[in-house]
């Protein structure tokens, strides 16, 4: 019981803070520079990266086919 008390809080604890996150998004660009836009901006920067290497748009190789050979 005390085991789904515990992960009952913690999802309650990451909604709430998902919704302080964004609420203080609201707030003027100077005053969220922080750890938490950082960390927005690496993951967005990461994702947009990720994408342009390995998106849809790439050829599939066909098994066997190798760049080296």
């Amino acid at each position: 019981m005390e085991t789904l008390i515990r992960i009952f809080s913690a999802i309650l604890d990451f909604f709430s803070a998902i919704g302080t996150f964004f609420a203080d998004l609201k707030k003027p660009l100077h005053d969220i520079w922080g750890v938490e836009m950082v960390f927005l901006l690496t993951m967005v920067t990461v994702a947009v990266a990720g994408m342009a290497a390995f998106g849809p748009w790439t050829r599939k190789r066909k098994p066997g086919e190798h760049p080296w050979q």
